[in-house]
């Protein structure tokens, strides 16, 4: 029975990926940002489960992985489409189909790294999908799309797409918050807080740390590890 608590709050992300995306195709971006958000709050307690319950298995990795894919990179895919659809363009949308494919490679990898082993694995190559998902909750709980001109937003948010696909299969490790103590229970609290409490001021926060995380995450890991 203790192995189900885990397994159900990562299906809990399927309904909430679906109606992100349903929510983002009617234009109801606040909506679809929110459940994003709540993937990610579920994202971190089913794992933290997982381990207090003692229930680890490379079955629950790999499922966690495939409820991934749909929460961060479904979804706000579709929710970065809609935030761009007021200024279209061909190249654009060219550009955007290449989270999909960086982030299908990232999985493929890195699963059968997560499936061979029992243990959880605290840094694996790439940068995590999450921080992909985050640029467009962010844009839209910032209102960026008001806050800076049209044309100017749809390259700059594109730019930030293409790069953070491209560190999704970089040969760079990137370590997960578990590595640090204390630090994933309080970013799961702001994720909790940030669509309903301060939503302004935690996404600029969270925009801000996602930026800084991609920049000096490995070389962080890479000094921890020389020391």
């Amino acid at each position: 029975m203790r192995v189900l608590v885990p397994h159900a709050l990562t299906a809990a992300r399927i309904p909430l990926g679906a109606g992100a995306i349903i929510a983002a195709g009617d234009d109801r971006l606040v909506l679809a940002a929110t459940l994003i958000t709540v993937c990610a709050v579920s994202d971190g307690l089913d794992g933290w489960a997982a381990r207090v319950l003692r229930v680890s298995s490379p079955f629950g990795a790999l499922f966690d992985y495939f409820c991934d894919y749909l929460c961060f990179v479904i979804a706000p895919w579709m929710l970065t489409r809609m935030l761009l659809a007021s200024d279209p363009s061909l190249i654009r949308e060219a550009f955007l189909v290449l989270p999909l494919l960086t982030s299908a490679l990232r999985y493929a990898q890195n699963g059968l790294t997560v499936s061979s082993r029992e243990d959880e694995i605290r840094v694996l190559p790439g940068l995590g999908t999450v921080f992909f998902a985050f640029l467009s909750v962010t844009a839209v709980f910032l209102d960026a799309r008001r806050s800076v001109d049209g044309q100017q937003f749809a390259w700059m948010m594109t730019a930030i797409v293409v790069l953070f696909s491209l560190l999704m299969v970089a040969p760079i490790e990137y370590p997960k918050l578990t590595a640090y103590r204390g630090a994933s229970p309080v970013v799961l609290v702001l994720l909790a807080c940030m669509p309903f409490v301060a939503t302004r001021f935690l996404a600029a926060v969270m925009l801000v740390t996602g930026l800084l995380y991609a920049v000096a995450a490995p070389l962080l890991l890479r000094k921890r590890i020389s020391t």
